[in-house]
């Protein structure tokens, strides 16, 4: 008959400590992030785009007049990345830029555009680019709170200054998107 070895009563405890520990970090309320003291731009030796200061106009003189994609109102320039397929999303309240992304362009739903030339977009600071890995990010960015693409990437850190937010997001290690948000409260 064998006997089963008595409960190592030390690692019982330890589980229940973590335990406890991962359930007061659930619980804890979100909490957004001390804001910088300079914006984020989504730079470009063209033109850098600052949320609540670009006009469409800069923007259409800089890069054309965009498709209206994923929906009317936003202007989507098709581009290449590292060899991949990206896009430029550009959305305005009036004719000020309100709201930026810059991504891979995944699935069978992205708009069958020409890519034009229109140079390298980066996330300033940190000159963070798509293919960046999360390991090079600055401190200036943290682990988001909420905000958007929770249930495509893995991976999302922002960054929050006067008047908007930043979203670094990806998968596998890497960037896949770079957002601009005008701040919900302007």
């Amino acid at each position: 008959m064998s006997e089963k070895p008595p409960p190592d009563f030390a690692m019982i405890r330890a589980v229940e400590v973590m335990a406890q520990f991962i359930e007061r970090q659930m619980n804890r309320p979100n909490v957004p992030p001390a804001p910088l003291d300079r914006p984020v731009l989504l730079f470009n030796e063209t033109l850098a785009l600052e949320i609540g200061r670009t006009t469409r106009e800069d923007a259409e003189r800089a890069f054309g007049t965009g498709f209206p994609f994923p929906t009317q109102g936003w202007n989507t320039y098709a581009m290449r990345h590292d060899g991949h397929p990206a896009l430029l999303s550009l959305f305005y309240r009036g004719e000020t830029l309100i709201g930026a992304e810059h991504y891979y362009a995944k699935g069978k739903t992205q708009p069958a555009l020409a890519p034009r030339n229109l140079g390298t977009f980066r996330l300033v600071p940190g000159e963070i680019e798509l293919g960046t890995y999360f390991s090079k990010l600055s401190d200036d960015y943290v682990p988001a709170v909420g905000g958007p693409g929770g249930q495509v990437y893995a991976t999302a850190y922002e960054a929050r200054y006067p008047g908007g937010v930043a979203y670094v997001m990806g998968n596998a290690g890497r960037v896949e998107r770079l957002l601009l948000y005008i701040d919900a409260e302007r």
